[in-house]
């Protein structure tokens, strides 16, 4: 995915990891929301291009982010997002940060939903995944404005492989078919990982911004038993801090029109103020590359809604947290 470069004096990166979907990256409409003030590096699930075997486990799928995240940033604090499935991704990998020392600023999750206790395992259903996968990849074409994916969803998905082939990433012809399978074979492991995934108790503060309605939710995703309170089961998980923003759109639209602008101003409430990376390193890691923002002219094409505007933080400033559990709604 390219290399880039930190320099002395910039501000630390907004790591974000995001979920199921293929690429685009969910990260760029927030990006391009948040400006050049908040640089968004995306965090994406190992082996979708079939470069190693996908991992079924939440902690090691963290755990296998985490060089990737120390050599674009060698030190702390951190800012760590995650988006939908994702953010149980980013929750562990602040976790592990933690567990080294490193400060960390608060966790942002976007429509990250926890998993209810003991569910069981979710089959693997591949012809299910590429019509989940293609159905996800179409979702950033309403982030975007326009359908940029080239899949019709209104003729049959088996007549169109070489579309979904491109959509999802595949630059090669010759190798449409191989991309496909690490594609559904690491989305068929992630909902795994997901359904089985318990977060275990932190010093973290999270930050949770979810859409106010929350029923859209496809395919294999919605065979797992989930949280239903209005923090989506994050209430329930031993933290130093948790706040609750609820954006008034649909999951579809969290990214897109004025819910994108309220979402990107919600996230600078709680980023660092100028932090600052020390030390000079390139990062050509493939899990980790810079996020280069959609111009924000394509949110313009959605028609207006009423949006939720977040709470005030207070006068402290962003970290200025208390010690007990809180719990407020924008």
């Amino acid at each position: 995915m390219g290399s880039a470069r930190l320099t002395r004096g910039r501000p630390a990166p907004l790591f974000l990891v995001g979920g199921l979907e293929g690429p685009p990256h969910p990260g760029l409409p927030l990006a391009g929301a948040l400006g050049p003030e908040v640089p968004c590096r995306g965090l994406v699930l190992p082996g979708r291009a079939g470069e190693r075997p996908p991992l079924d486990d939440v902690l090691a799928m963290a755990v296998h982010l985490l060089p990737g995240v120390l050599v674009a940033q060698p030190f702390g604090p951190y800012q760590i997002a995650g988006y939908a499935s994702g953010g149980h991704v980013a929750y562990e990998l602040a976790r592990l940060l933690r567990g080294l020392g490193q400060p960390v600023g608060p966790v942002i999750l976007l429509d990250t939903v926890l998993p209810l206790a003991g569910h069981p395992p979710v089959p693997a259903e591949p012809v299910l995944a590429v019509r989940e996968l293609a159905r996800l990849r179409h979702l950033a074409c309403r982030w975007q404005g326009a359908c940029r994916c080239g899949v019709d969803h209104a003729a049959p998905l088996a007549a169109q492989g070489a579309r979904i082939a491109r959509a999802l990433g595949a630059a090669e012809p010759d190798r449409y078919e191989e991309h496909i399978i690490a594609a559904t074979g690491v989305y068929s492991a992630a909902v795994r990982a997901f359904a089985a995934y318990q977060p275990g108790p932190s010093d973290l503060r999270v930050v949770l911004i979810r859409s106010a309605d929350w029923s859209n939710v496809w395919g294999l995703p919605s065979q797992i038993a989930r949280h239903t309170l209005p923090c989506l089961g994050w209430e329930r998980v031993r933290l130093a801090g948790l706040r609750l923003h609820v954006v008034a759109t649909d999951r579809p639209s969290l990214f897109a029109g004025p819910a994108l602008h309220d979402v990107a101003g919600i996230v600078r409430h709680y980023v660092m103020p100028s932090p600052t990376v020390r030390g000079q390193l390139s990062t050509p890691s493939s899990d980790v590359a810079p996020i280069l923002p959609w111009p924000l002219a394509v949110t313009t094409t959605v028609e207006a809604k009423p949006v939720a505007r977040p709470a005030p933080v207070g006068r402290r400033g962003p970290v200025g947290w208390a010690d007990d559990l809180q719990v407020s709604v924008s």
